[in-house]
C-alpha cells in the first residue's frame, strides 16, 4: 500500500476543495503531477488573482515585465483557455501595467462563464476602454469595485442586473444624476449598498431610491457645498452614515429602519434637523460625539419614540472640549421615552437632568458608563441613575485607563452604599 496514490483517487469535488486553498500559481503547478490532475484547475469555481501580492511573493519586487507577462498568461489559462465550468467568485487585484484589452477579455470571460461574485481592485486605466461588458452580466449577485483616483462610472440606460443583491463601490464616481438612477433601477433585487470615498462633484442630487434596499452605508463622501442626498427606501433596516453634512436632505419612507450608526461633522454649519427627523423611527442608534452635539442643536429636538438602545461614542480628541458644551446627553434623554439600554462616556453627560426622564423611571434596564473616575462629579452621575432607575437591572462601570484595583474597589464601595430604587440591580466595575 506504500506506493498507492490515495489523494489522486479522491472524488473531483474533494480535490477541487483542496485546490481552493492554494494560490493561482500553485494550482497551475498541480497540472503536471499526472493526467488525473492535468485539467482539475479548470474546474475551480472560485478564482483569486493578486498581481502585486503574488509577484512580490515570487520575488519580483519591482514587478519586472517578465513577471507581469508570465502572471498574465496564467490568468489567461485559468480564465479563457480552459473555460469548462461556471465561475462562482472572481477576485482580481491588478494595479500594474496590463493592457486594457487583455483585462477586458478577462472580464468578458468571467461574464460568459456566469460569474456570481465579482471583486475588482484595479486602476481606472484598465476599465476605460469597454466597461459596458459588466452591464451585460445578469448572473451577478455581488459586485465590488475598488478603484483609484475616483474613476467615473457612466451607467447606460437599460442596464439590468436581475440577481444583484450587494454593491460595494470605493473611489467610484458617477457621471451624472441619471447614471445613479440607471444603476439602482437596473438592480431589481438590490439589498445592500456600500459607497465609500465618493465625490459628488458631478451630482446635484444623490438619489438613493429603492423599494427592496435593506442596508445602506455611506462613508467619507466628498460633497460640493450645494449637494443634496435623497434616501427613499421603505425596507431599509440599517443605515451607516459617516461623513460631513451636505446642503440638504430628503429622507423618506424609512419607517422600517431598525439600526443607525451616525458619525457626522458639520463644517458647513448646516442645520441637521431634517436628517435626524428622517431617522427618528429607529430602534437602535449609535452616535458619535459630534453627531450628538449636532442633534442637540436641532430645534425642536426630535423625539425618538421607538428607540430602545442608544450608544454614544466619544472621541479622545474631543474630550478636552466637552466642558464648552452648553448641553449634553441629559437633554436628549427626555426625547427617548422607550429607552431600555444606554451606553455612553461619562463626559457626554454635562449635567444632571432637572426633571427625571420618563425612560429612567420605567424603562431603562441597562446602563454602561465608560471613562469613569473617582471624582465627586462622576460619582454623582452614577448615584443619580441608581436613585432614579426604578427598572434598572444592570449598571456597568468601565473606569479610566490605568485605574488600580484599589481605586476600583473604593468606587464599588461608594456606589454599593448609595440608595437605589431597583430591586433587581447588579453593579459591575471594570
Amino acid at each position: 500500500m506504500e506506493n498507492v496514490d490515495r489523494i489522486s483517487g479522491l472524488h473531483d469535488s474533494i480535490l477541487i476543495h483542496i485546490l481552493s486553498f492554494l494560490s493561482a500559481k500553485q494550482v497551475i503547478r498541480t497540472s503536471i503531477l499526472s493526467t488525473r490532475w492535468r485539467y482539475l484547475f479548470a474546474l475551480l469555481p472560485n478564482l483569486h488573482f493578486d498581481f502585486e501580492g503574488d509577484l512580490w511573493r515570487r520575488g519580483y519586487t519591482s514587478y519586472r515585465h517578465i513577471g507581469i507577462y508570465s502572471y498574465g498568461c496564467l490568468v489567461d489559462k485559468m480564465l479563457i483557455t480552459h473555460n469548462m465550468t461556471n465561475i462562482d467568485k472572481l477576485r482580481l487585484k491588478c494595479r500594474t501595467m496590463i493592457d486594457p484589452d487583455r483585462f477586458h477579455a478577462w472580464i468578458s470571460a468571467a461574464v460568459h462563464r456566469g460569474v456570481k461574485h465579482l471583486d475588482l481592485n484595479i486602476s481606472p486605466g484598465k476599465f476605460t476602454t469597454r466597461p459596458a461588458v459588466l452591464f451585460t452580466c445578469r448572473t451577478l449577485v455581488t459586485l465590488k469595485l475598488c478603484m483609484e483616483f475616483y474613476f467615473v462610472l457612466d451607467v447606460p440606460k437599460g442596464a439590468h442586473f436581475p440577481n444583484l443583491k450587494t454593491i460595494y463601490l470605493e473611489e467610484v464616481n458617477f457621471s451624472n444624476d441619471d447614471s445613479v438612477k440607471s444603476l439602482l433601477s437596473g438592480c431589481t433585487s438590490l439589498e445592500d449598498l456600500v459607497i465609500e470615498k465618493f465625490l459628488m462633484s458631478n451630482i446635484s442630487n444623490f438619489n438613493i431610491s429603492h423599494h427592496l434596499l435593506k442596508r445602506l452605508t455611506l462613508l467619507y463622501t466628498y460633497q460640493s457645498d450645494y449637494g443634496w442626498i435623497t434616501i427613499d427606501a421603505p425596507n431599509l433596516v440599517y443605515l451607516e452614515y459617516d461623513d460631513e453634512l451636505v446642503a440638504g436632505y430628503s429622507l423618506q419612507n424609512l419607517q422600517s429602519l431598525v439600526k443607525a450608526d451616525i458619525d457626522i461633522s458639520n463644517s458647513l454649519e448646516v442645520d441637521g434637523s431634517t436628517f435626524f427627523r428622517g431617522i427618528c423611527n429607529v430602534r437602535s442608534l449609535i452616535l458619535s460625539d459630534t453627531s450628538l452635539e449636532l442633534l442637540l442643536s436641532c430645534e425642536p429636538l426630535p423625539v425618538f419614540a421607538n428607540l430602545v438602545k442608544l450608544k454614544i461614542h466619544c472621541s479622545n480628541d474631543l474630550r478636552p472640549y466637552y466642558d464648552q458644551w452648553e448641553k449634553g446627553l441629559e437633554t436628549l434623554l427626555s426625547s427617548l421615552p422607550e429607552l431600555e439600554k444606554l451606553e455612553f462616556s461619562q463626559e457626554a453627560l454635562i449635567s444632571l437632568p432637572e426633571k427625571v426622564p420618563s425612560c429612567l423611571l420605567s424603562k431603562l434596564k441597562s446602563i454602561k458608563i465608560s471613562g469613569f473616575t473617582d471624582e465627586r462629579d462622576c460619582i454623582g452621575k452614577a448615584k443619580y441613575f441608581l436613585k432614579n432607575g426604578r427598572a434598572l437591572e444592570k449598571l456597568t462601570i468601565r473606569t479610566a485607563l490605568r485605574y488600580s484595583e484599589e481605586r476600583k474597589s473604593k468606587i464599588s464601595k461608594v456606589l454599593s452604599a448609595s440608595p437605589w430604587e431597583s430591586k433587581h440591580l447588579c453593579i459591575f466595575i471594570f
